[in-house]
């Protein structure tokens, strides 16, 4: 699987490397709660502006602890905030796309030559997938 944000990789998915993880998807919407004088109940209404919440994580190997240590102090420079459509390849060639989405927390660990990034990504609703047959 790869994850993309516009033409950034934030997943690169390649024969088992930065393949994301501890993937979660999360879609709310607003709803208003009608009260009225002396009713018997509330009245729940679906107000729309769907918003979703993805999150997922990646593992990167490095070619040395410092090199990992490195990578985590920059790598989150410039990502929070990114915003565009988020695209997620499967294997099978399929697309799902996040629209309207924004990049809303980046965050690091490192375990000696290895980094963990977990990204956080709120966006609109993802649409149905798509075939990339070439």
């Amino acid at each position: 699987m790869k994850i993309f944000m516009g033409n950034r990789v934030l997943a690169a998915g390649r024969d088992g490397e930065q393949e994301p993880f501890d993937m979660s998807l999360a879609v709310e919407g607003m709803v208003q709660i009608v009260t009225g004088v002396r009713a018997d109940h509330a009245r729940p209404l679906d107000r729309g502006n769907r918003s979703t919440l993805l999150r997922f994580s990646v593992l990167r190997r490095h070619c040395s602890t410092l090199a990992a240590a490195e990578f985590l102090l920059v790598h989150g420079i410039g990502l929070v905030g990114l915003d565009g459509t988020v695209t997620i390849a499967v294997a099978d060639g399929q697309t799902y796309e996040l629209s309207s989405a924004v990049l809303k927390k980046v965050q690091g660990t490192q375990d000696g030559g290895s980094t963990i990034h977990c990204y956080e990504i709120v966006g609109g609703s993802i649409a149905a997938p798509t075939s990339q047959e070439n």
